[in-house]
């Protein structure tokens, strides 16, 4: 009768333990993982030939716009949870939002949307490489045109 007794509650306690266990891996999987969303805003013009040598890892990319100088005006990272919007102040009043939306085949669909004041000036989603990054022209800056490099990275 004891060893019964014994034998109950070690199956409820093991059964107890499962079912703590199972709850604790679902609430894992339940929080959301985040994403290093990163922004480089660049002036590029006409003005001049230079180049900014920070800006060396993306050269060809730029080029591509068709302006004879790029320089780095900033750089800014956040941690942003999937589905949720990191927010990025732009010169001249205006914001990028980045929303992390899913990564499916080592790739990230982000929804973007850069406004000025309440009008929406970009509203799309992109698809890019984990860790990489898509240039985005932007609206026109001081003699030039503001250029958004996005990049994100999921762990």
């Amino acid at each position: 009768m004891i060893q019964r007794k014994n034998l109950l509650k070690a199956a409820l306690l093991f059964s107890l333990l499962m079912f703590v266990a199972v709850a604790w891996i679902q609430a894992a999987d339940k929080n959301p993982q985040l994403v290093r969303v990163t922004i480089g805003i660049i002036l590029a013009s006409n003005q001049n030939d230079d180049f900014d040598a920070k800006l060396k890892p993306m050269e060809k990319q730029l080029k591509v716009l068709k302006y004879r100088s790029y320089r780095s005006l900033k750089d800014e990272s956040q941690e942003v949870a999937w589905r949720t919007n990191g927010v990025f102040e732009v010169p001249g009043g205006r914001f990028l939002t980045v929303a992390p939306q899913e990564l499916r085949n080592n790739r990230i669909a982000l929804k973007v949307r850069l406004t000025e004041g309440q009008k929406p000036l970009i509203d799309t989603t992109v698809r890019i490489p984990n860790r990489g990054n898509f240039i985005l022209g932007g609206p026109p800056h001081e003699g030039g045109a503001l250029v958004l490099s996005i990049s994100a990275a999921a762990e």
